[in-house]
């Protein structure tokens, strides 16, 4: 498994430390402290590895998708990667 990017790994923990729930970009670029272009690169990284699933909608300007959520693979991924700094 290739190693994800640091922005991808700060979307992970705000994923995984919060609620199971779908979040917006908004809400993610609050939780992280990430601008919306590099959330943008982060969320399509992580959609990429089956991570989370994205919902679209054309009126999620300045993202490119209206709310994301954590896959169960997701899951897998962070307990694999073993990242340090959460227990869950």
């Amino acid at each position: 498994m290739e190693k994800m990017g640091k922005n991808a790994e700060k979307i992970m923990y705000a994923l995984v430390g919060g609620i199971m729930r779908q979040y917006t970009g908004k809400e993610l670029s609050a939780m992280t402290g990430l601008p919306p272009n590099e959330v943008n690169t982060a969320v399509r990284e992580l959609e990429r590895m089956g991570a989370v699933d994205l919902h679209i909608r054309a009126s999620s300007e300045p993202y490119l998708f209206s709310s994301v959520a954590l896959t169960a693979k997701g899951r897998v991924i962070f307990q694999e990667t073993k990242m340090p700094g959460c227990d869950t």
